[in-house]
């Protein structure tokens, strides 16, 4: 009997996937009030307002909507394995303070829910340019992405806890690789 009552506590802590079909996260507002919504349309808010602090290289912006801990952890083939909000921000303040622009979507989401976590996985694709150029050095295609936001009351609601990107062709790696170094 108490295996059984368990069991149906633990129901509503079990991750719930849902793919969000037709849905593209462009980042082309903020909505950092709405994220303090303890539902995963906050959780969604926060995965929309940080493409938009990165799409529009606010500094500031992705410095709230992180969580502020030493745990949080960002991974990309260009940056590796960054830990802590301040080097995740140290990180971002040098990619955006050069003069390489990149524009991101997400799209073909699934996102896993419970009450406190929400993990969105789906695919990036984008563009990079540097300032003195009009047109695109590049596509980003085929760049899975992860992003992960915990519910956190006293931060302000749902804020990143872990991002990673990777790229599977290697071509295009080496050549955003090169990009960055170069900018």
């Amino acid at each position: 009997m108490t295996q059984t009552n368990d069991n149906a506590a633990n129901a509503d802590d079990r991750a719930v996937a849902t793919a969000l079909v037709g849905v593209i996260v462009r980042g082309e507002q903020t909505l950092l009030t709405a994220t303090a919504t303890p539902t995963a349309e906050g959780a969604r808010a926060a995965l929309e307002t940080f493409y938009h602090a990165f799409n529009t290289r606010s500094l500031d912006l992705l410095r709230r909507i992180w969580a502020d801990d030493p745990l949080v952890q960002a991974s990309s083939p260009v940056g590796g394995i960054v830990r802590g909000s301040a080097a995740i921000a140290a990180g971002y303040a040098r990619m955006l303070s050069g003069p390489l622009r990149v524009q991101t979507v997400l799209e073909d989401i699934v996102a896993y829910e419970t009450p406190d976590l929400v993990v969105f996985t789906g695919q990036e694709r984008g563009a990079y340019t540097r300032d003195s150029e009009r047109e695109a050095m590049s596509d980003l295609s085929e760049i899975r992405s992860i992003c992960i936001f915990r519910f956190i009351a006293e931060q302000g609601g749902w804020r990143q806890v872990y991002h990673s990107v990777s790229l599977d062709d290697a071509e295009q790696l080496a050549r955003y690789q090169r990009a960055v170094r170069c900018a």
